[in-house]
Formats: structure tokens, sequence, C-alpha cells
């Protein structure tokens, strides 16, 4: 599994998209990095990346649910970022 597409993608919100929705994508980027480590490791009470955010110590954790809570986050906002002001036209 390789982590190098999210980073890419990642890269290219925070250039191009509004604070906000880059800020979810640095997170998704960070959760990937996690399910990443827990795949070629095995499941780690905390991670680099878990320090990094200031988040507390914990035991087991499952960060696939974080992760694919976090590309709903993304998706919603995005979603309305992108159809912010659009309207549907009727034929």
């Amino acid at each position: 599994m390789s982590t190098e597409l999210v980073r890419l993608a990642q890269a290219v919100v925070q250039l191009e998209g509004p604070e906000h929705i880059a800020e979810i994508a640095q997170r998704i980027e960070n959760y990937v990095h996690n399910v990443h480590v827990a795949a070629l490791y095995g499941e780690a009470h905390d991670t680099l990346f878990d320090m990094v955010d200031g988040r507390p110590p914990r035991g087991h954790h499952n960060h696939s649910l974080d992760l694919l809570n976090e590309i709903s986050a993304f998706t919603e906002v995005a979603r309305a970022h992108l159809n912010d002001g659009k309207r549907l036209r009727r034929a």
C-alpha cells in the first residue's frame, strides 16, 4: 500500500483549496499514514501523527474508522464548496 498518491492529492488541495478543506485533507493524509503504519507493523497504541496533532496517549485505536470518518467529512465539505451558488438547470 502506497501513500504517495494521497500525499500528492493533499498537496494540491493545500495549494488550491480553501483553508478549512485543506485542513481536512491534511488530517486524511495523517490518518492514511496511521493506517499504513498499522498495516505494516500492527496496530500501535499511538503514532507519530497522534503526538504531533497533540492527541493524548490512548490504548488500542481504530485508525481505519478515523480515516473513513474524515473522508466522509471531506466529501461533504468539498461538495458544499464546489456546489456553492450553483443551481440545477431545468431543460
